[in-house]
């Protein structure tokens, strides 16, 4: 129904605002058998600083339809009296029907009596009831403008948080992904700079969902190396460094006694982080991919001062012959 293309004007500027929180200039419409005397009305709504109403009637739910194509409202009356109610002219079929069309508009129905069928549907559909026996006279009728102005313009927010709050969740999970395969290009990089002549036993392969594999256990790791690093991945995203620096210093250890070059262990690091970032469904991606580069930095540096130790315990010995030229 075209009466959603005025949403976005539900979020009336705050300047322009009544003291009751209605806009300045309402626009009310009102599906009734019997016009409403607007004087009592205006009287009332003008005390909450709605001082430019804007009032419209009709008087059967197929013109309201046809209203609503063109047309959006603050709020919708909806009161008919049931000895001039025509089979197609129920109010809550009214609302039903508005609601299938796509407009969210508040509804307040204006009603004498009520039960618990029409109190479910009313609640199902996000409308308001007001039970009265006077009708558009009724003195807590603007109350229940007011009501579902208020309500009306604190769903349309919530859905509109909802929708940035997915817009972010998206660009997020695309920065990963950018991310993600910038290092992933960066290990290719490093691995031409390195040699063809490398073993490359000790690497993962590409596999059917695009994600790598672990290297396999035949590099002197342990067999349950994988679930280990997962986890500590996990525990460093949620907690941070903490106490996790022996954990790392360990990692470190065992890394550099199976002999892993940094663009190997970079690997291994991708490797789980791409999977956990694929598990995250809903969750933001930028805390995680920031803790796991956290991550990936301290245990470079951990390894680099592994191998250095090795190298200072485990000095080369230079030969004392001649070099022949």
């Amino acid at each position: 129904m075209a009466a959603t293309d005025g949403l976005p004007d539900q979020i009336a500027d705050p300047c322009q605002m009544g003291l009751g929180g209605l806009p300045t200039r309402l626009r009310l419409l009102c599906v009734g058998s019997v016009e409403p005397s607007w004087v009592s009305l205006t009287l009332q709504l003008d005390a909450l600083g709605c001082v430019e109403p804007s009032f419209k009637w009709v008087s059967t739910a197929n013109e309201a339809l046809s209203l609503l194509r063109d047309e959006s409202f603050d709020c919708l009356l909806v009161r008919i009296n049931s000895n001039r109610q025509g089979s197609g002219d129920d109010p809550v079929s009214l609302a039903r029907g508005i609601r299938a069309g796509g407009c969210s508009d508040p509804i307040v129905i204006v009603t004498m009596a009520t039960d618990d069928e029409t109190w479910n549907t009313a609640l199902r559909l996000n409308v308001d009831l007001l039970v009265t026996a006077k009708g558009w006279e009724s003195s807590a009728l603007v109350q229940a403008i007011q009501r579902a102005v208020e309500r009306g313009r604190m769903l349309h927010e919530i859905d509109r948080l909802a929708s940035a709050d997915r817009r972010r969740l998206v660009r997020e999970r695309d920065e990963a992904e950018y991310l993600l395969d910038q290092q992933r290009r960066f290990v290719t990089a490093l691995e031409h700079f390195a040699g063809h002549g490398e073993d490359r036993a000790a690497e993962g392969h590409m596999q059917a969902d695009g994600t790598f594999s672990a290297p396999p256990s035949s590099v002197g790791l342990p067999l349950e190396f994988d679930e280990y690093y997962q986890e500590l991945l996990r525990t460093y995203v949620i907690m941070g460094s903490g106490n996790l620096a022996t954990e790392i210093v360990k990692l470190a250890e065992v890394l550099s006694q199976a002999a892993f070059t940094p663009r190997q262990v970079l690997d291994l690091h991708l490797v789980r982080v791409e999977r956990l970032v694929r598990g995250l469904g809903n969750r933001s991606t930028r805390h995680v991919m920031a803790r796991a580069d956290l991550l990936a930095l301290e245990l470079m540096v951990r390894l680099g001062e592994c191998y250095q130790r090795r190298a200072i315990a485990s000095p080369v010995t230079v030969s004392d012959s001649p070099v022949s030229i």
